[in-house]
């Protein structure tokens, strides 16, 4: 037997409470953490954000559908686009709640870097579930720092701080590098300390098939499992659009073929139509789990029993407990 040690410098993992992962946007964004939207200039990462803040400060939904719940506080701090002119026009035409999106004026508050303390000051004040970095290279106090290993693992290390101490998701937004035959995780600016640093890092390219089309992909995810490749679409004539999860491409792409897109749900029917029938794919589910999904996904019991009846679910009861189960599949 190992002889106990009292310490003041360690604790034993025996002492610490584990906790899940707290989720933004699963897998792609996390609460208390940091993650990297990187590309090419103009390929619409800032309107991809915008589109997200949007619903988030309404309580909408994300792109998949998945509720955000009850509208939450954004900081988007933006040095490319004019807050008058470019940013408030396009959160508008997003639907967005601009009572709950906020930003430190750099007509007033000048020279603001990545680790200024006034960022910090700016969460603890709002406390907002979102702070948004764009670009992370405009907030860099020498354009070096980035590629100086201890730099920016330090500069790193304290956002990643503030991310878990305010319980705010943290995203940043960065340019790719130029570097020519780099493989996806590497392509952004700077050290590599940066990429280490974030536990999800998300890619945005314009489609080879079409150039209003962009392909969001997560190319690193340390806490889950690598999400799938999303697709969006910004036209002169209609904006911003979401268009669904990207299909494989290649062999349509090597026959000229167009390529195709997994649409997203349309509406709650369809929405709580997938749900169930994922829900139950496996055979028998609780009626309470199935109640549980709709609830975090806000879909009512009326949309819910209304989907029910399309799908010919017939609900059963055992041992006290009601069951469903699809139509032809064992109890």
């Amino acid at each position: 037997m190992w002889e106990t040690v009292e310490s003041k410098l360690l604790t034993l993992y025996s002492d610490v409470t584990a906790m899940p992962v707290n989720w933004l946007w699963q897998p792609y964004i996390a609460i208390g953490k940091i993650t990297l939207l990187q590309g090419d200039p103009g390929c619409g990462k800032s309107s991809m954000m915008m589109n997200l803040i949007a619903e988030l400060s309404k309580g909408g939904s994300s792109p998949d559908g998945r509720a955000f719940g009850i509208p939450q506080r954004v900081i988007y701090q933006c040095s490319e686009d004019g807050a008058k002119d470019t940013i408030k026009p396009r959160l508008l035409a997003a639907g967005a709640d601009c009572s709950n999106i906020a930003f430190i004026d750099e007509e007033i508050y000048s020279g603001l870097t990545l680790d200024d303390e006034r960022i910090r000051e700016a969460i603890t004040e709002w406390r907002p579930r979102l702070l948004v970095i764009d670009p992370i290279q405009s907030y860099i106090g020498n354009d070096s720092d980035l590629q100086i290993a201890g730099k920016a693992r330090k500069l790193m290390r304290r956002i990643g701080m503030w991310a878990s101490t305010y319980n705010c998701a943290v995203v940043l937004i960065g340019h790719f590098s130029k570097k020519e035959g780099a493989k996806d995780l590497y392509r952004g600016l700077g050290s590599i300390d940066v990429v280490a640093a974030a536990r999800s890092v998300i890619q945005v390219e314009k489609s080879p098939e079409d150039e209003d089309v962009r392909i969001v992909k997560q190319v690193k995810n340390s806490l889950d499992s690598k999400g799938a490749d999303l697709s969006f679409e910004i036209r002169p004539s209609t904006g911003f659009r979401w268009l669904g999860v990207a299909s494989e491409r290649s062999s349509a792409s090597s026959i000229g073929v167009e390529p195709v897109y997994e649409a997203f749900p349309k509406n709650k029917h369809e929405l709580a139509a997938i749900l169930i029938k994922k829900a139950l794919e496996k055979g028998a589910v609780e009626s309470m789990e199935i109640r549980r999904i709709m609830a975090e996904h806000r879909i009512g019991d009326k949309t819910m029993n209304e989907v029910k009846t399309e799908l010919g679910i017939k609900p059963y009861k055992k041992m006290r407990t009601w069951y469903w189960v699809l139509p032809g599949a064992e109890r």
